[in-house]
């Protein structure tokens, strides 16, 4: 046996364990780091003999769900303020660290790069961290980096392709760091909901009309994500909606800011000037996607910049040709070995014609489609990617509790950057 495994799940107990683990997220949004630490949560929850803790920066409309499967020790609540370190932080985490005596945490998994100046601050006070970092180095300082190596025992990259880019802006520490693809969140997804059902139910709610062919796009509504690459494509495929035997629409799933001179405001502005509207429709956030993702017939991944998004695989889940930009991140991992189709940066004509393509000869996306979902259910399980987190939380906390362990530890299934 693991160190501290156990054979079935259980319920959380009034008197949980007492070996604490922290599980700290930088907020509970519905957004994908988020949803990868309170799935870690949930897997450990189940597996291990442990007390679960969470830490959160912010709260969000996921709070419920850190608190159903742990102790939700603290929300911070210091949204707006500058992620950093500070006496109050300090203060806070400390009475946290402290709060069961001299039983202190054996471990911090810390999820995201927002969170670095928790694990600065819990390695400070001698907690053991593990970092997952999701992140692209473009959005930060090389100091951010060195920050979150410097505090952490071990830093966890979700693909070649982020840790590739974040060894070009900082000499990285080899014997810290791992590549461990998170994968579908959900088992299951894509598989309890009927197409047609779906489709007929999006179709008569958005007036898109039956005989469509339905892009799907997921996420906030900012520039990162690209909205106004998904636009851009968009308003090229209403041109040739014209003369287009089915005509192609394009949904976006996710909110974002919405106001006055905001991005979207902007990109609606773009839309009825050019009469694309009608053909584009934002349908912000909502508590449950997967309908969203059954019902369509490709997924655009329009993001400048994104690692690893969880919703690749839930679009290769649903069988879904997956058109991504070439240098925005791992995605074009994901699809690879001809799972989907990555075209140039910034290509909207090449997009455009490609959906378009899509939408008349079926046959195109017809291995893409096979491909994906073989992919998915193989090479991202998330039950392999929490398992390779337990053993190696269990091959810290056995050097880290100064005794012998109970029984031998296999060697975590880590596969290690290359240097």
């Amino acid at each position: 046996m693991r160190l501290f495994r156990k054979k079935k799940v259980q319920k959380l107990p009034a008197h949980a364990p007492s070996r604490r683990i922290l599980f700290v997220s930088h907020e509970a949004s519905r957004t994908g780091a988020p949803k990868i630490i309170l799935n870690i949560l949930k897997h450990f929850r189940e597996r291990c003999d442990i007390c679960c803790e969470t830490v959160l920066h912010e709260g969000g409309p996921l709070t419920g769900a850190f608190q159903e499967y742990s102790h939700l020790l603290d929300c911070l609540n210091q949204r707006g303020q500058t992620r950093e370190t500070s006496a109050r932080l300090s203060k806070q985490l400390r009475r946290i660290v402290e709060r069961d005596g001299k039983n202190v945490p054996q471990l911090a998994i810390c999820n995201s790069m927002e969170s670095r100046f928790i694990s600065e601050e819990l390695a400070n006070q001698g907690i053991p961290v593990i970092s997952l970092l999701h992140e692209l180095p473009s959005s930060y300082t090389p100091e951010d980096f060195h920050s979150v190596f410097s505090s952490s025992r071990k830093v966890i990259f979700p693909v070649d392709d982020v840790y590739k880019a974040a060894a070009e802006v900082i000499r990285i520490p080899v014997d810290k760091t791992a590549v461990m693809s998170q994968g579908l969140l959900d088992s299951e997804f894509g598989q309890r909901i009927d197409r047609d059902t779906a489709r007929k139910s999006i179709c008569d709610q958005f007036g898109i009309p039956a005989d469509s062919f339905l892009v799907l796009g997921c996420g906030t509504l900012d520039l990162r994500k690209g909205i106004d690459h998904f636009v851009a494509v968009a308003r090229r495929v209403a041109d040739m909606n014209l003369r287009n035997e089915v005509p192609i629409h394009f949904v976006w799933v996710g909110g974002g800011p919405t106001w006055t001179h905001s991005l979207y405001h902007y990109m609606q502005l773009d839309l009825k000037k050019t009469g694309a509207d009608k053909f584009v429709h934002f349908v912000g956030e909502q508590d449950n996607t997967e309908p969203f993702f059954v019902a369509s017939d490709a997924f655009f991944m329009s993001s400048r910049v994104d690692p690893f998004p969880c919703v690749i695989h839930e679009a290769m889940a649903c069988q879904l040709p997956i058109v991504t930009f070439a240098d925005s991140g791992g995605a074009q991992t994901a699809i690879q070995d001809g799972a989907g189709f990555v075209i140039p940066y910034g290509a909207y004509e090449q997009a455009a014609a490609l959906f378009r393509t899509l939408s008349q000869q079926p046959h195109v996306a017809a291995s893409a489609r096979a491909r994906s979902l073989e992919r998915v259910h193989s090479e991202y399980r998330f039950e392999d990617y929490g398992d390779e987190l337990i053993e190696l939380s269990e091959s810290i906390i056995g050097q880290s509790i100064g005794h012998p362990l109970t029984s031998p530890l296999a060697a975590p299934k880590l596969r290690v950057a290359a240097a």
